[in-house]
């Protein structure tokens, strides 16, 4: 019945296509701007500029496949990309679990952040006829709409790099086919980006981040606003919100000579390092962001980066435990699982996350601690060491588990 559902889907999505063609648009609203940045433009995706496009719309990963290819299960994956720093990673750490526990994982690449976007992605999944789904970045009450897609196809549904919406939770909780996300610390993230820019010497800061309507960029965005408020003594250059960052961090040095320290939601190095150099700012502006990338060695080494905060790759982990046992006629009990990020503030600290946590062949948990949470395996598992496992992230705990 299932696949005869996926069928009929999949038909009438070939209609669909034909005559509406592809109108997806980037979500969210036009960035602000207190400080002479140029706006971010939500409604024309090519309004972003160059390193933008690069990062968040690199389609190379369209249609790949990993883990077990003739896998007992298939997962889908909907993700933006799987070729930078932070996706490719994630991408990989799917292929290990999935060929050590007979999982293959298709992975849709979006295009943007937009509701529809994401609920084209489920449909579309479920016309391939997977078994289940983890869905990224799946921020608003969409949810909902996804789910039910979901439930029609007999799909089950997991969450990752999001927490539900307050006002659905019980709802997506009380669905048999939702069974469970994971969510990283994105307000504690945001607010660190701001407290290391004041501890090392900044006293006029700028903040960009990404247009609202993803719930992981608002969280960072509003714990940068809050470290604002609790430090008065600081003064905000000026707020920028869109997708224009390269161009807003150069009207920010453009518009004010005494800015000494940009905060950002995303990616800061690619979007910072070259408008500093370009202004002839080299060594007086300090940066701060969320996700790491190849860079943050030499950035952190010079100084020019005084915080860089991801890791968050391991996400995949939870949403798959949950998955899996589900698929296995064992399912756990549902979790929201908030998950540590990895803070760096020395090249040293970079050093140790690339050694311990993100080179290749090496992640945060091995399938030897896996195997623990799968309840055929071992009949303890509860979702309650998931928890516990997202709190104690951080390379001290993986070196303690996995020795020098």
């Amino acid at each position: 019945m299932k696949k005869a559902v996926a069928l009929l889907l999949a038909f009438s999505m070939v209609f669909a296509l034909f005559g509406c063609g592809n109108t997806d648009t980037a979500s969210g609203t036009a960035g602000t701007d207190t400080a002479g940045a140029a706006e971010g433009s939500a409604e024309d995706p090519a309004a972003a500029d160059e390193t933008t496009s690069e990062v968040w719309s690199d389609q190379a990963g369209a249609g790949e496949v990993c883990g077990d290819e003739n896998g007992k299960y298939t997962i889908g994956v909907v993700i933006h990309t799987t070729t930078d720093f932070l996706c490719a990673k994630y991408k990989e750490y799917s292929d290990y679990l999935g060929k050590a526990y007979g999982v293959r994982f298709n992975y849709y690449i979006i295009e943007n952040f937009a509701d529809e976007t994401y609920l084209s992605a489920i449909e579309n999944l479920c016309a391939q006829g997977v078994d289940a789904i983890i869905t990224t970045n799946f921020s608003g009450t969409a949810v909902l709409q996804g789910l039910k897609t979901c439930e029609q196809n007999g799909v089950y549904l997991g969450v990752g790099w999001s927490q539900i919406d307050e006002s659905i939770r019980d709802q997506v909780f009380a669905s048999e086919y939702f069974v469970g996300s994971s969510y990283e610390a994105d307000f504690d993230a945001g607010y660190e980006i701001i407290t290391s820019l004041i501890d090392a010497g900044c006293t006029n800061i700028a903040a960009i981040g990404y247009e609202p309507g993803i719930t992981c960029h608002d969280r960072r965005w509003e714990g940068m606003m809050q470290a604002f408020e609790d430090h008065p003594e600081v003064q905000k250059a000026g707020e920028y919100r869109g997708l224009e960052f390269t161009k807003a961090v150069e009207d920010f040095l453009a518009a004010d000579d005494t800015i000494d320290g940009i905060a950002i939601t995303l990616l800061g190095i690619e979007y910072c390092s070259e408008p500093i150099k370009s202004a002839g700012r080299e060594g007086q502006v300090k940066i701060a962001f969320c996700d790491l990338s190849e860079n943050c060695q030499g950035s952190l080494d010079s100084g020019e980066t005084v915080c860089a905060i991801g890791g968050q790759y391991v996400d995949i982990v939870f949403p798959f435990v949950l998955l899996y046992n589900a698929l296995e006629g064992n399912p756990m009990e549902k979790v929201e699982v908030p998950v540590n990020f990895i803070v760096c503030k020395s090249g040293e600290e970079f050093a140790n996350y690339m050694k311990y946590l993100h080179d290749d062949g090496v992640y945060a948990w091995t399938t030897d601690e896996i195997d623990q949470l799968i309840v055929s395996k071992n009949s303890e598992a509860s979702s309650e060491t998931l928890l516990e496992m997202g709190a104690n992230y951080s390379i001290e705990d993986t070196i303690a588990r996995h020795g020098e």
